[in-house]
């Protein structure tokens, strides 16, 4: 007779469990639990720990993953509710409840032609950025929207046309600091990418290339409240994450499959420089 093992823990969990706490950028408006906790606009709030990191000083991560959506928030005023309809990525014809929203009317591919106001009121691309923060190695993820999609245009150019980097994002790092930025709807902050630079040495690099393709195929749930209004984007590719609502699976929602296995590269020796500049 076979004894079965006893089965505790997280064996039976992956990685579309997780809920991957967020970095947010608190602007002058909102953030109310970011402010309880200390934060003043431009600082940067982890959601997980309630840490308060100046935006000044700026935290480093890994990038592991980018994708774009679109989100239609259906309201001008920035309060604690889900957005009323979003899309699982940016060029998708149905949205969360499986409607096709090729003609819907909220649906706007040019926001620069449109007032502030306006911008709110419609359907436009956001970015998600998940990454691995340093030294913690922790999952974060960071949305883009508004004067802040920019930069998430600036680093995934980096990252693209890196050949040094070949596809192998876990290689660098970069550092996220905000700015801040004179918009039509007033005095705000931006999320600002330094320079890509090596990650550190080979033992770590080996480390953030595990960390990463494990967070592949990550379930990203849609943000819970208003963020700042979009601007327009050009196409990123998603290496593998699914934008979800919770609580509802869509129709045409696709299963997201098991990351595949990686192949081995050699190892990255102490003294190779990985040529940022292009």
């Amino acid at each position: 007779m076979t004894t079965q093992p006893d089965r505790w823990g997280g064996d039976n969990l992956g990685p579309d469990d997780m809920a991957i706490p967020e970095i947010k950028l608190v602007q002058n408006v909102g953030g109310t639990t970011a402010k309880a906790a200390g934060a003043k606009p431009g600082d940067f709030h982890r959601t997980l720990t309630d840490e308060i990191i100046p935006g000044t000083e700026g935290f480093d991560i890994v990038i592991v993953a980018m994708q774009k959506n679109r989100v239609y928030w259906g309201r001008s005023d920035i309060i604690d509710e889900p957005p009323e309809c979003a899309s699982m990525d940016a060029k998708s014809m149905r949205n969360m409840d499986g409607e096709d929203c090729s003609q819907c009317p909220h649906r706007n591919e040019t926001p620069w032609l449109l007032t502030p106001q306006e911008r709110r009121e419609k359907c436009l691309v956001n970015y998600n950025v998940l990454a691995l923060g340093l030294p913690d190695q922790a999952p974060v993820l960071l949305r883009l929207t508004g004067i802040s999609a920019q930069a998430a245009k600036e680093l995934y150019t980096q990252l693209s046309l890196n050949k040094q980097l070949k596809g192998a994002w876990y290689k660098a790092k970069t550092h996220v600091a905000s700015v801040p930025k004179k918009s039509a709807a007033g005095d705000a902050f931006a999320i600002r990418f330094g320079k890509l630079e090596l990650a550190g040495e080979a033992v770590l690099i080996e480390e953030l290339k595990v960390q990463s393709h494990s967070l592949l195929g990550t379930q990203i749930a849609l943000p819970e409240g208003r963020e700042p209004e979009s601007t327009p984007e050009d196409e990123v590719k998603v290496p593998g994450l699914t934008l979800s609502k919770e609580g509802t699976t869509p129709p045409t929602a696709v299963k997201t499959p098991a990351p595949k296995k990686v192949e081995e590269e050699p190892p990255v020796e102490l003294e190779e420089k990985i040529d940022m500049d292009f």
